[in-house]
């Protein structure tokens, strides 16, 4: 079962024919693929359907072909196109580490027609506000938020090579062997939410690292952390597992549980959580300092970052409504939720209200601990 705006209807027949028909009072229709709209915003959700109908709309995933928002983009897509009776096109603005597409998206605020979209991207949003660097050009807070996806599953990993055996024993040893004056290195791409997290483990577990900075995408963080630029990378699990399954790289810490329905289950089920690591790190014999609670607050909500679907707040109101209740369909269509889980995302949906929680939190525990990022402003 799904809900659309209150009302559960199912979920087995995915994309479905055109239906057309709308109430004369608008308190109920249908959407393109035939669920029933009913609820308290079922009236804008109505008109704005009846908008979309035959409409092209540009979906911006700022990022290149391939990567983790394109890659989502592509799944939803479909999905937003059937609901609404309309043609979803993705459009690749990767610039900037996603700043360029976001900001794309939120230019277009004066064109108030509602036809282009995009994923707004926290990490990236974050690390701009706590670090005060240059980039982005709207205000986050204000713009229209629609729903977001499943976090992605992320992993840190040691290199298993000589030069990185203190290193590469699991997470205990990691922590065994940490110490200010044997930083561990790490590769990292100045923005986004995988080097907000990292830098944030310090805060949580003491944990030191060395930022290596110079790489502009994960490919080449990658390629770098391979040659030995450093020993511990954190990275998306789709980029991870090739390493573990091959044997050259132990898994310390995921970013949350694997659930048992992803297909990367196996390799990462012993792995622990941030939020495992934590609880038995920290006991009543041992507790976590000021300083070291408010960096788990930042770790965990760093780890939780998803995908937001957003529209400048211009966009006319019937039509933030349609978009909002066919990205919901689609979040929390079982076919879809398959779909993210075997592409290494926790999957699922996450409410507008969920999403502007999430943010502000995540804004300021992240400025609490910003003693640990200070390494990127340097």
């Amino acid at each position: 079962m799904v809900v659309i705006c209150g009302a559960a209807v199912s979920a087995a027949a995915l994309l479905t024919g055109p239906v057309t028909s709308v109430s004369a009072a608008t308190k109920t229709c249908h959407s393109a693929n035939g669920y029933k709209v009913s609820g308290s915003d079922a009236a804008n959700v109505c008109a704005g359907l009846k908008y979309y109908a035959g409409k092209t709309i540009t979906f911006v995933a700022p990022d290149s072909p391939g990567g983790g928002f394109d890659t989502q983009a592509r799944i939803y897509a479909p999905y937003l196109a059937k609901y609404l009776g309309a043609q979803v096109n993705v459009l690749n603005i990767p610039a900037g580490s996603t700043v360029a597409g976001m900001n794309y998206v939120a230019g277009t605020n004066s064109v108030a027609n509602g036809l282009t979209t995009g994923w707004l991207n926290y990490g990236a949003i974050i690390q701009n506000k706590i670090l005060g660097t240059p980039g982005i050009q709207f205000n986050p807070a204000g713009e229209v938020t629609l729903g977001a996806t499943g976090a992605g599953l992320s992993a840190v990993l040691a290199l298993k090579s000589a030069s990185c055996a203190q290193w590469d024993g699991g997470f205990n040893q990691l922590l065994a062997n940490q110490s200010a004056s044997n930083p561990i290195t790490e590769p990292v791409n100045i923005t986004g939410t995988a080097t907000v997290t990292l830098l944030n483990l310090n805060g949580t577990f003491g944990l030191h690292y060395r930022a290596l900075a110079g790489y502009s995408s994960t490919s080449q963080q990658l390629a770098g952390w391979l040659r030995g630029d450093g020993c511990v990378i954190y990275t998306a699990i789709t980029s991870a597992v090739q390493y573990v399954v091959s044997g050259q790289a132990v898994p310390l810490l995921v970013n949350l549980p694997v659930p048992q329905a992803s297909k990367y289950y196996s390799y990462f089920s012993n792995v622990p959580s941030f939020a495992q690591a934590e609880k038995a790190v920290y006991t009543k014999k041992h507790p976590a300092t000021k300083l070291e609670a408010l960096g788990a607050i930042a770790v965990a909500d760093s780890s939780g970052g998803a995908r937001v679907l957003f529209v400048p707040p211009k966009t006319p109101k019937i039509y933030q409504a349609a978009l909002r209740s066919a990205f919901k369909f689609a979040g929390m269509n079982p076919n879809l939720v398959s779909q993210e889980l075997q592409l290494g995302s926790e999957g699922g949906y996450l409410s507008p209200k969920q999403c502007k929680s999430l943010y502000l939190t995540w804004l300021a525990s992240g400025l609490k601990v910003k003693q640990f990022l200070a390494p990127l402003g340097g």
